[in-house]
């Protein structure tokens, strides 16, 4: 019964803007060590985010960096199983973050106590972190990084004390659930119909020129989803290709950027996803290398170039 739970809050949209991390370790079914702290994502915050976690740009000036923070975290997932709730989005953090600061991923594998509870406790009407707490009587503050890996981790064990197993390994044998790991897997996907919008963005070609190669939708994909409050999505999207970029209508393996309007952004980040988003999170979490950016963050990369 050794494993560690780790958890992640972000300033934005972006996986590469953590702003907190919780861990905790078990070791012989039992806590043995629980670490919290703030992160500066050296990055704006979205007030999206601040609502939801209540963390502010003024409370981690003087936080560490992921960088500077990630040999200590190193420590507790290196060789190690990990768990998360809904850990598609707690791995993808940790790789896309990991990328950002050019740092090689340690070895570990890992675990989601979303889905091992949704086998535990199949009549549950739905397997949110705070629903599963709540119904085993387990303390939660939610969306406070600790508080939220401290129930993911107390999850798994009352899962392994019901089922009589020992390991994240074997519960999830027993319920034929994955274990992954940090690397990518190559998943075949499957075409989508495309609408009559999608196959106009496709077409859009750049009214410059000149364009500036350093701009970080330079010669990316980029896929919007959503209903776009400060312009049509045909517009955002002949910005986007002013910058370099190539618009289409269906996520797949050459995207890099799904872009979500700021009407759909808010319901994301509480978890009501379309689509598009849940492909999108479904394939970081196999190792592709997409970022999904707000329609804010969005404008303010474009107007600038």
């Amino acid at each position: 019964m050794d494993f560690v739970a780790i958890d992640f809050e972000t300033a934005n949209s972006l996986r590469t803007s953590v702003c907190s991390i919780g861990i905790v370790q078990v070791k012989n079914g039992k806590i043995k060590e629980e670490i919290h702290t703030l992160i500066n994502p050296l990055s704006e915050f979205n007030f999206y985010n601040t609502k939801i976690h209540g963390i502010t740009e003024d409370m981690v000036h003087s936080a560490p960096t992921f960088e500077e923070f990630w040999p200590t975290f190193k420590g507790f997932v290196d060789n190690q199983t990990l768990i998360a709730h809904n850990a598609s989005f707690d791995i993808s953090v940790l790789r896309e973050s990991l990328n950002h600061f050019h740092e090689p991923y340690p070895d570990f594998n890992y675990g989601c106590s979303y889905q091992i509870a949704k086998k535990v406790w199949p009549n549950l009407y739905n397997h949110k972190l705070s629903t599963v707490a709540n119904y085993l009587s387990i303390s939660l503050r939610h969306h406070d990084a600790l508080e939220d890996s401290r129930a993911a981790a107390l999850i798994t064990l009352e899962a392994m004390k019901k089922t009589n197993t020992n390991s994240v390994q074997e519960i999830a044998s027993m319920y034929k659930l994955k274990i992954g790991t940090p690397y990518p897997v190559t998943k075949k996907i499957t075409r989508v119909r495309k609408t009559k919008e999608d196959i106009m963005v496709e077409s859009l070609v750049a009214e410059n020129t000149t364009l500036d190669k350093k701009h970080p939708f330079y010669g990316a994909t980029i896929v919007f989803t959503g209903r776009m409050v400060s312009m049509t999505r045909s517009l955002a999207a002949q910005h986007a290709v002013n910058c370099g970029a190539s618009c289409k209508g269906v996520v797949d393996m050459q995207t890099n950027f799904l872009v979500v309007g700021d009407h759909d952004l808010q319901k994301y980040v509480l978890g009501i996803k379309s689509s598009k988003m849940q492909k999108v999170e479904q394939m970081i979490g196999q190792g592709y290398p997409i970022e999904i950016v707000g329609e804010s963050d969005f404008i303010k990369l474009v107007r600038f170039a």
